[in-house]
């Protein structure tokens, strides 16, 4: 039996469980027969966040390359399933094969932001894998973490076998490929760690220096779609398709830590853009795809691409979005091209606002030119528009700076009257960039310049929503970012203390950090609030980026000196260190062949009309049961027009600003209730061929786990039909178990005759119900303040059917004799 099975009633009594129960709709196949290294793929945060993550997709997919590597998914957990799971005392464990951590050949934790660290410490404990990797054992995983979070290696040392250091693709494959061969060999846990401990890109402890891995294939021509993909069962906190046009940044912005992990800046050609998002829209389901890169608008055809996808895609209802646009390379051809299909959200990323200021950070971002997009867009139907900027960058006066942020974005009010979102962040002096010397503000002067600029600002610009970072998150993140080895013992006591998801507002226990913080041996506000000598050693200087550190020094003068840096180019005087014969910039100015044509011409996305197109209304029969009872209708609805579109079954859409499939279900279903022969009515597009039985084998194959297809019939009807209109009510059959206040209460309904209900016993501890219209069944049988989750985890309830018309006829028979009678008249 799956763990999930041992806890079904259980997990109706968590929040969002679905998080737990895996059953997604899986793209790509393994054959298990041939597997011989099970591995799993950690992103420690909650599934709705690591699910968003790019870095788990592309993770997952190489290691399912490997034939005989599978890659499985975890994820941090809330405290409501951590508390069951140490109650039931169940292991947490992977989301597709249900297996516990610890028996697992190796664990992957990719660490994106450092407040993820207590959440590892409950991935591994809950795991039941020691926390300590000197307490591990043969009969535990080799755990590695990586991420941009982890490029300073030391908090994080006791608890890691290695830490991976740079970019996946290359260099995980062969340390699976040494592990797997090691394990063919039965070779022991030491001698696995002798092996991987001569890649050059893992750290380990004693490491005199590991240097970032860099992936060499990123921008090459050929084949880069996914093999194996999951689409979540739940809309998660980047519910779009996400493909990666360019990686890199050729800007160095000196703050950004990004830009010198990415480097050097590559850039894809539209042929291989292309193929990805057509995988991501017609194999996956996405509507809303993301063309991601840290400077997405440096992109030498961003215009002509967006124009050009735009023209394929308009017409399919795909639109297309831009992460946060760099000011200068944002042009109003973007803007017009954005706001052809859906808008998305327009975001501009200031960070500071006085010209000498933002030339020591390497970004200018002009005023006038700011005011001129953010007035194009308020032409073309944008209404709101969100600024980012940070207090407490090196070479900035603290004096004026407020003052100079709310005379900044008044001037853009003042010229635009655009509606405002403003969010307003500590900087924090990361490892490996120039300002990694600098010191960060402390929490008590974060707070209060922060508190002060945001009455400022709205006693300026009335209405203006403004928010800031919370300080104590941005101290701790300081602190772990550029904490040595002996911060670890902090993180360890605050993880002990309770301390979980630390980077949400409503889970953050900062009191208790402060006690671990207060607690330790040593005074670890020295590396966050002490700036370092230039030519002082650094905790993390066991770790090279490949940048040098005489390139980050010059590049501190600079900042001081107020001076710019030019950008990369794919010949350059910088000598950062990065480029060789190996890696080196790839820039596709001029040399993309199809957007290169595309440049000298106007791609006219053609007008939406009115669709012509002959359509057929189809009753679809299907079943609800399993890993599907855990979701909600609203995310139900979203895996059906998903798994519409992923079939190629054309839908026929609604018209207006957002365009949705037409489809109906009648009276849906709460969260825990199964149903047998559910209904719902799709219009599709007729085309020519188009069968019952195609449309049910495709669709069949599209859906995620806990749905079967039992019956699709074309409605071929004078008249557009609805399904509430011929609603008479629904059967439903209840078994009590071991819940006998519940039974006392059904057996009081039965044999009433009641105009609502009619309850009948069909044997010890089994009901029939029986439901007139939509009346909701817990509030009728069981009282308004019944919580219908806990009622759900106690008993077993089914909707056996639903009926149009009178209580002896289903939907299907129902349109059925429609249509006969129809052709007769005929």
């Amino acid at each position: 039996m799956q763990i999930v099975d041992t806890i079904a009633d259980d997990l109706l009594m968590i929040q969002n469980p679905a998080r737990y129960t895996g059953g997604e709709f899986h793209y790509g196949e393994k054959d298990l027969s041939k597997v011989n290294l099970y591995t799993a793929i950690c992103f420690p945060d909650l599934y709705e966040i690591g699910m968003s993550n790019n870095a788990v997709r592309i993770l997952y997919d190489l290691l399912n390359n490997m034939e005989e590597v599978y890659c499985d998914r975890v994820f941090s957990v809330a405290h409501d399933f951590e508390k069951l799971l140490r109650q039931k005392q169940i292991p947490l464990y992977t989301l597709d094969l249900q297996k516990p951590l610890s028996e697992l050949d190796m664990l992957g934790i990719s660490i994106g932001y450092e407040l993820c660290a207590t959440n590892i410490l409950q991935v591994l404990e809950l795991g039941l894998i020691p926390l300590h990797a000197v307490d591990r054992t043969d009969e535990h995983p080799i755990v590695i973490c990586g991420g941009p979070a982890a490029t300073n290696p030391l908090p994080f040392a006791p608890f890691m076998d290695f830490v991976y250091i740079g970019e996946a693709e290359g260099g995980l494959e062969e340390v699976a490929g040494l592990l797997l061969e090691a394990k063919k060999q039965h070779k022991s846990r030491s001698e696995k760690i002798a092996l991987l401990k001569e890649l050059p890109y893992l750290w380990y402890k004693g490491k005199k220096l590991a240097s970032r891995f860099i992936d060499t294939t990123f921008a090459t021509p050929g084949k880069h779609t996914y093999r194996h993909y999951v689409v979540p069962n739940f809309k998660v906190a980047q519910d779009n398709g996400v493909v990666e046009i360019m990686r890199g940044c050729p800007n160095s912005c000196r703050f950004c830590h990004a830009g010198q992990y990415y480097k050097p800046y590559r850039q894809k050609l539209y042929s291989t853009m292309a193929e990805q998002v057509e995988q991501h829209v017609s194999d996956f389901g996405y509507r809303e795809v993301t063309l991601s890169s840290l400077s997405s608008g440096d992109h030498p055809y961003i215009k002509e691409l967006i124009e050009t996808l735009n023209t394929e895609y308009s017409q399919r209802h795909v639109s297309f979005s831009l992460p946060s646009l760099k000011v200068n390379s944002f042009s109003l051809g973007i803007l017009e091209q954005l706001s052809e299909v859906r808008k998305s959200g327009l975001t501009f990323a200031i960070e500071t606002p006085k010209e000498a200021w933002q030339r020591a950070m390497n970004k200018e971002v002009p005023l006038e030119q700011v005011i001129e997009i953010a007035r194009e867009a308020k032409s073309r139907g944008w209404k709101l528009a969100k600024f980012y900027f940070m207090i407490g960058l090196p070479f900035v006066d603290r004096e004026v700076e407020n003052q100079a942020i709310v005379d900044y974005v008044g001037a853009i009010f003042d010229a635009t009257r655009l509606s405002m979102n403003i969010n307003i962040g500590t900087f924090i002096p990361k490892p490996h960039t120039p300002f990694q010397w600098c010191s960060q503000l402390t929490p008590k002067q974060s707070y209060e310049q922060l508190s002060s600029l945001k009455k400022a600002i709205n006693e300026r610009i009335r209405g203006c929503k403004v928010s800031y970072h919370e300080p104590n998150i941005s101290y701790l993140e300081g602190l772990i970012s550029r904490g040595d080895e002996r911060y670890a013992e902090v993180i360890e006591s605050a993880y002990r203390k309770g301390c979980r998801l630390d980077a949400w507002d409503e889970h953050l226990k900062a009191e208790l950090w402060m006690e671990a913080i207060k607690e330790a041996s040593y005074n670890p506000d020295t590396c966050i609030f002490d700036p370092y000598g230039l030519d002082e050693d650094l905790p993390w200087d066991s770790v090279s980026m490949r940048v040098s550190k005489k390139f980050l020094k010059d590049e501190y003068e600079m900042a001081k000196s107020l001076l710019l840096t030019e950008r990369c180019f794919e010949s350059c005087n910088h000598l950062c260190g990065v480029c060789s014969k190996v890696t080196e910039v790839m820039d596709t100015t001029h040399k993309d062949p199809i957007l290169e044509q595309v440049r000298n011409k106007t791609l006219a996305v053609e007008p939406k009309v009115e669709t012509v197109e002959k359509t057929v209304q189809a009753l679809i029969t299907y079943r609800r049961f399993g890993r599907s009872l855990y979701i909600s209708h609203i995310h139900a609805m979203r895996n059906f027009e998903m798994a519409f579109q992923r079939s190629k079954v054309g839908v026929q859409f609604t018209q207006g600003f957002n365009p949705k499939p037409k489809l109906e279900f009648v009276n849906p279903l709460s969260v825990g209730i199964a149903g047998d022969e559910e209904v719902m009515l799709a219009e599709l597009i007729d085309f020519e061929g188009l069968t019952e039985s195609e449309v049910k084998k495709k669709l069949s194959l599209a859906l995620n786990a806990g749905y079967e297809i039992k019956e699709v019939i074309f409605l071929r009807l004078d008249k557009k039909q609805t399904l509430a209109k011929y609603l008479k009510g629904s059967l439903y059959t209840i078994e009590t178990r071991a819940d006998e206040e519940s039974r006392l209460i059904l057996e009081s309904f039965c044999n009433q005759e009641l105009k609502d209900v009619v309850v009948r016993k069909e044997a010890e501890g089994l009901f029939s119900v029986r439901l007139e219209g939509e009346k909701n069944l817990v509030k009728l049988l069981f009282g308004s303040e019944t919580d219908k989750f806990a009622l759900a985890s106690r008993l077993r309830i089914t909707r056996r059917a639903l009926f149009a018309g009178s209580w002896e006829v289903s939907y299907p028979a129902f349109f059925t004799s429609l249509m006969k009678e129809q052709h007769s008249i005929q």
